[in-house]
């Protein structure tokens, strides 16, 4: 009975952040670049019923990555429709999933509360709150190398054939989740563990055909399917992906604009802002005495596998240390379990810190009024289209999220020369670049500001003018939008 009135009060605020998170999934916009553009070849792959290949635009394969945090999300868009919380909502399940695996491993090699514990934390750090409903593929490389790492583990204690084909089975996810990396992440830690302790005997009797058959039985098939479909995939996957793309900063081979150069070792400041308001904790794990327990010394490597990885890297983004996240949490677990009151009550605080301040930032609607968002402009354009019907068209950088917003309508061009010649068309510009100048026999009137970015009906004026003309067209657009 004690030990439940202690478990009650984590259990709730466990809960609460997980629900807090879960409300809040649908009410914000999809943001350019990284989360509009996954979930835009989300729902590509709904739109073309193509679950081979993710398209990074109609006809382009996208080989920058395996398709399984794309079919999560198309799978989610299938049942829910296609919207913000389908996109995100398989990020919360691994999430979900996650705390699981981490009380599960806290419970069975610390305490229950302890595994509780972890499963908060692990929750409520920056970027494992953000990480719960985000559109991208590190929440499936996260949980791939968490079961894998869980698997590991147990058979190491128990010698389980079930733990051991966990093991495999998590390799095999991962796998489709971001590649070979896995291999790495999550082998890089049990190996060197191995050899610490000199578990060889262990490793030997692994139930090795079986595991890897199950673990490349889950794999590799869509390797073969991805090559035959789109010959080239894999000489630019395996060698561009994870070779180019760690050693070289802005990899010019890059067929879809997304490297992210950082000085060498930038991966330790962003470890340290992706544990906040947890960072402030880490001197507790400063041990004073006594030897580390195994299961410690694991955790130790797991925590800094990823990151010693990265530290070298051309191109990071900080969603990187995900995987690392669940070993921080359980390292910081224990301690706090050990420690005083004072330090239960600060723990507890903070928990609820950076859940509370996301949930008001979201209500207030400051998410909103980032330009990074085009739901509201392509809301205005859709709008407008029985008033007058025209294309979409961004001049500038491309916008995944007008393209998700708009179904896949919203065009790209940058070229005037490129632009519609016969018929009215509308631009979408943001605010800075209002100062630029269009070409000059370019006829546009606004529409409308919305947020950061202004919209505009343009007609070229040497074109043959419709019985209405362009003004009346705007007079009619622009009432309308109004009175919506």
């Amino acid at each position: 009975m004690l030990n439940l009135r202690k478990e009650r009060p984590l259990w709730w605020i466990l809960g609460s952040i997980l629900v807090l998170r879960l409300l809040g999934l649908g009410v914000y916009p999809l943001m350019d670049t990284s989360e509009a553009r996954y979930a835009e070849m989300a729902r590509k792959m709904v739109e073309l019923n193509d679950w081979i290949t993710p398209m990074f635009d109609y006809g382009v394969p996208f080989w920058g990555k395996p398709p399984l945090s794309f079919w999560t999300q198309a799978a989610s868009m299938t049942v829910f429709g296609v919207n913000e919380f389908a996109a995100r909502f398989p990020a919360w399940l691994l999430h979900l999933g996650s705390c699981f695996i981490i009380i599960k491993l806290g419970t069975q090699q610390i305490s229950r509360n302890a595994g509780i514990w972890a499963a908060i934390i692990f929750s409520s750090t920056t970027l494992g709150l953000v990480s719960s409903g985000v559109v991208l593929t590190d929440p499936v490389l996260s949980f791939s190398i968490l079961l894998s790492s869980y698997g590991f583990w147990r058979w190491m204690k128990c010698s389980s054939n079930a733990d051991a084909y966990l093991m495999f089975a998590g390799l095999g996810l991962g796998l489709l989740a971001k590649g070979p990396l896995i291999l790495v992440l999550m082998g890089t830690p049990a190996f060197v563990w191995v050899v610490l302790y000199k578990e060889w005997g262990r490793v030997l009797i692994l139930p090795w055909i079986g595991g890897l058959v199950l673990m490349l039985g889950i794999s590799l098939p869509w390797y073969i399917a991805a090559e035959m479909k789109t010959p080239g995939f894999m000489q630019y996957f395996f060698v561009g992906e994870h070779w180019s793309r760690y050693v070289v900063s802005n990899w010019a081979g890059d067929l879809y604009g997304s490297a992210h150069a950082k000085p060498y070792g930038t991966i330790w400041i962003q470890l340290g802002l992706s544990l906040l308001p947890w960072a402030f904790f880490l001197p507790l794990l400063i041990r004073k005495r006594g030897s580390m327990q195994r299961f410690e010394a694991y955790l130790w490597l797991w925590a800094l596998a990823t990151p010693i990885f990265f530290t070298f890297a051309g191109n990071i983004l900080w969603t990187y240390l995900l995987p690392s996240l669940p070993a921080w949490a359980m390292l910081l677990s224990g301690r706090i379990c050990d420690a005083g009151p004072k330090t239960t009550w600060a723990a507890a605080t903070s928990a609820v810190v950076l859940p509370i301040v996301g949930a008001g930032i979201i209500i207030a609607g400051v998410m909103e009024q980032r330009p990074q968002n085009q739901r509201d402009v392509v809301e205005a354009w859709s709008d407008l289209q029985s008033a007058q019907s025209a294309p979409l068209i961004y001049p500038g950088r491309r916008s995944y999220s007008s393209e998700f917003y708009s179904s896949g309508k919203s065009e790209n061009i940058q070229d005037p020369a490129k632009w519609p010649r016969d018929s009215s068309f509308y631009l979408s510009r943001r605010l800075r670049d209002s100062n630029a100048e269009l070409p000059v026999n370019l006829s546009c009137v606004k529409i409308t500001e919305v947020n950061a970015s202004q919209l505009m009906l343009c007609r070229w004026k040497d074109a043959q003018q419709s019985n209405n003309g362009l003004a009346g067209e705007i007079d009619a657009g622009a009432s309308r939008t109004d009175e919506g």
